[in-house]
C-alpha cells in the first residue's frame, strides 16, 4: 500500500505564499551581484505544483500523480557596457518530487552557456548546453515495469555570417546533438548528430533576404544493448536474448528561402527544398533458448535501409496582429532516429500565441502536432499537443502562470498510443 506525502503540497503552499508577502520591488530588477563594469549575476528560481494524470504514459493503466518541482539557479551575464560581444551562462538544478510515485524522485542538472560577437561585417553566435532528463515515453518495456527512462543530452550551435558585400553575404555554422541513455539501454539506441549549413544572402530589400543554401548532417546511431525477452516461437515459450545493430545516415538540405520583414506585421524566416537521405544497414542478431529444455537456436537478419527523398522545411514566422497580440509559427520537415534507433520522416508543426492583457496580465495558447512516420516498420505516430496559460507579473522580480496541457500520441504499434492531461501552478523569481 503507498502512503501519500501531504507535506509537499503543504510545503509548496507555503513556497506560494511567500512571495505575497514580500515587499514590493522597485520597478527597475537589479543583480544579485555585479563584478566589475561588464559582469551580473542574478539568482534565477522557480517552484512548480503539476498534476498528471498519466504518469507513465500507458494506454490502459494510467497512474495519476502530484508532483513538485523546486529549480534554483543562476544567471551570469558578462558584456554590459561592451559594444560588440556578450556571454550569458544560465545553470539550474532541478528537484523532482512525486507525492505518491516516490521512488521516481530525482534530481536533475541543466547548464547552458550563450554568447555573441559583432562588427561591421562579421556576425558570430554561439550555445553550449547539457541537460539531465527523466521522462516517460510510452515505451512498452517502461509502461511495463512503470518506471521513466534517464538520459543526458548535450547540444552545440555555433553560426557565422560574414558581409562581403552592400548586397551579399555568406553564413556557415555547425550544429551538434548527443543522445546519450542512462537506464533502459537494453531499450534505446544513443545517437549524435552533426550539421553544416552554409548559406548566400541576398539583400532583395532593406528588409528582405533571400538565400539559396545548403544543409549537410551526419547521424551515428549506436548499437542497442543486448535484451531480452521471452516469445513464443513453434509454440513454445522461448527465452530470446537479442541485440540491434548500429549505423549511420547521412542526409542533404538543398533550399532557397527569404528572412527579415515579409510582409508589414509578419517576420522571421522560411527554407524550403529537397532533402535526400542515404542510410547504412545494420544487423539485427539473435539467441533463442525454448524453456523446454530443446537446445539453443541463434540467427542473424540484415535490416535494409533504402535511400529515401521528400520535400523539406524549416520555418519560423511571427506575426504582431496588434500591439497585444502576437502569434508564432513554426514548421518542419525533416529526417530523425527513433527512439529504439528507428529510421523516422518527422513533420512537425508548432502554433503559439499571446495577448497582452494588460501590463501585468498575459494570455496564451499553444498547438502541436508531430507525424514521425517509421520508414522501415508499419508504423506512423501522430503526436498532439495543446495547451493554454494565464500568466501575471507582480513586478520585474516575481512571475506567476497556470496552464493546462493535453497530450496525445496515437500509433500503428500496440501499447505506444497514450493520453495525459497536465494541469500546473508555477512561481519564479528572478533577482
Amino acid at each position: 500500500m503507498r502512503h501519500s506525502r501531504p507535506h509537499l503540497t503543504l510545503t509548496l503552499a507555503a513556497a506560494l505564499a511567500l512571495p505575497l508577502t514580500a515587499p514590493k520591488a522597485s520597478l527597475e530588477a537589479s543583480p544579485l551581484v555585479s563584478i566589475g563594469d561588464s559582469t551580473d549575476v542574478f539568482f534565477s528560481g522557480s517552484s512548480s505544483l503539476r498534476s498528471t494524470s498519466n504518469v507513465f504514459r500507458d494506454e490502459d493503466n494510467e497512474v495519476s500523480d502530484l508532483i513538485w518541482i523546486l529549480s534554483p539557479g543562476f544567471e551570469v551575464n558578462v558584456g554590459r557596457g561592451l559594444s560588440n560581444a556578450n556571454l550569458s551562462l544560465i545553470t539550474r538544478y532541478d528537484i523532482v518530487r512525486y507525492e505518491d510515485e516516490s521512488r521516481l524522485d530525482t534530481e536533475l542538472f541543466h547548464i547552458k552557456a550563450i554568447g555573441s560577437y559583432k562588427t561591421s561585417r562579421l556576425d558570430l553566435s554561439g550555445s553550449v548546453s547539457f541537460d539531465e532528463n527523466k521522462t516517460s515515453t510510452g515505451n512498452e518495456s517502461l509502461v511495463r515495469v512503470q518506471d521513466l527512462i534517464e538520459f543526458d543530452t548535450t547540444k552545440a550551435n555555433f553560426n557565422g555570417e560574414y558581409r562581403f558585400s552592400p548586397k551579399f553575404s555568406f553564413g556557415a555554422g555547425v550544429r551538434y546533438s548527443e543522445k546519450e541513455y542512462k537506464t533502459f539501454q537494453e531499450n534505446f539506441a544513443d545517437r549524435e548528430t552533426t550539421s553544416f549549413p552554409f548559406d548566400i544572402f541576398y539583400e532583395l530589400t532593406p528588409k528582405v533576404d533571400l538565400s539559396v543554401g545548403y544543409t549537410y548532417s551526419n547521424t551515428d546511431v549506436d548499437a542497442v544493448d543486448a535484451r531480452q525477452d521471452v516469445i513464443v516461437v513453434g509454440g513454445v515459450l522461448t527465452l530470446r536474448k537479442s541485440q540491434l545493430g548500429g549505423y549511420e545516415q547521412d542526409s542533404h538540405f538543398f533550399n532557397i528561402g527569404a528572412r527579415g520583414n515579409l510582409l508589414p506585421k509578419l517576420n522571421g524566416f522560411f527554407k524550403i527544398g529537397y532533402r535526400a537521405r542515404s542510410t547504412e544497414d545494420s544487423t539485427f542478431t539473435f539467441t533463442d533458448t525454448p524453456l523446454n529444455g530443446a537446445p539453443p537456436s541463434s540467427g542473424t537478419r540484415t535490416i535494409n535501409r533504402d535511400d529515401t527523398g521528400m520535400l523539406g522545411l524549416d520555418a519560423d514566422l511571427t506575426w504582431t496582429a496588434t500591439p497585444k497580440v502576437t502569434a508564432i509559427l513554426g514548421l518542419s520537415r525533416d529526417f530523425g532516429v527513433g527512439g529504439e534507433g528507428q529510421s523516422t520522416e518527422n513533420t512537425g508543426i508548432d502554433l503559439r500565441a499571446r495577448y497582452a492583457i494588460n501590463s501585468q496580465f498575459s494570455a496564451s495558447a499553444n498547438f502541436g502536432y508531430t507525424l514521425r512516420d517509421f520508414t522501415n516498420d508499419d508504423r506512423e505516430d501522430d503526436r498532439y499537443n495543446i495547451g493554454a496559460r494565464l500568466g501575471y507579473s507582480l513586478n520585474q522580480y516575481w512571475q506567476f502562470s497556470t496552464g493546462y496541457t493535453y497530450t496525445e500520441n496515437s500509433s500503428d504499434a500496440p501499447s505506444r498510443s497514450y493520453e495525459d492531461h497536465t494541469i500546473d501552478l508555477s512561481v519564479s523569481l528572478r533577482y
